[in-house]
């Protein structure tokens, strides 16, 4: 994948796991999992995000059976849609590439567990009609920054993009300080105009 190799993981060095769904229609729907984030010793130390995926527990959508994942429901836009869902256990708003110790040792490879499971989307669900991107929390970030990634696999899909409570607000010395723990950056698409300069 792009030339290199992946290792995804949570933050805490567990197995990452990803869901997919077969639909009945052409249509793509990929949701990223919300949650909160840390970026040292403090804010990693206590749980502010979920550090872990559990396959069989609350985080596989089977077993939520709400939103998007009422399958039963006909008012529910996304019930034949193919699906992907793309959880979050990084703490990195699905875009971190680093591993740090605070000295608490934190794998943030939220970029790396999404391009994994998109990969796998790409494979098996080559040429959708439509792609609808979509994330809630951290899970909006994981939809605004990989949806241009996702675009250029499926350049003829109609796309859209929705990130639902992702107005985070943080300060200049945030982004200064801590912000570079996640090493965000190293991994933005260099030919979107502007995009870099949002974080100088």
């Amino acid at each position: 994948l792009e030339g290199r190799a992946y290792f995804p993981q949570c933050s805490r060095g567990t197995p990452y796991h990803f869901f997919a769904k077969r639909g009945s229609v052409n249509r793509l729907l990929v949701y990223y999992q919300g949650g909160g984030a840390c970026w040292d010793q403090l804010t990693c130390s206590v749980p502010t995000c979920d550090a872990a995926v559990d396959p069989t527990g609350s985080d596989n959508p089977n077993n939520r059976r709400s939103g998007f994942a009422d399958f039963s429901n006909p008012a529910n836009p996304f019930r034949d849609w193919l699906i992907l869902f793309v959880p979050y256990c990084s703490c990195d708003i699905h875009f971190g590439d680093a591993a740090q110790d605070y000295p608490l040792h934190i794998e943030h490879r939220g970029y790396q567990n999404a391009r994994v499971a998109e990969k796998w989307a790409r494979e098996n669900f080559p040429n959708p009609s439509d792609v609808f991107v979509t994330g809630s929390s951290a899970g909006a970030y994981g939809a605004f920054f990989h949806a241009p990634l996702l675009h250029r696999v499926w350049p003829k899909a109609r796309f859209q993009v929705l990130g639902d409570a992702g107005n985070g607000v943080i300060t200049q010395d945030f982004l200064d300080e801590y912000f570079p723990n996640w090493n965000f950056e190293a991994n933005l698409p260099d030919d979107i105009p502007g995009l870099q300069e949002v974080f100088e």
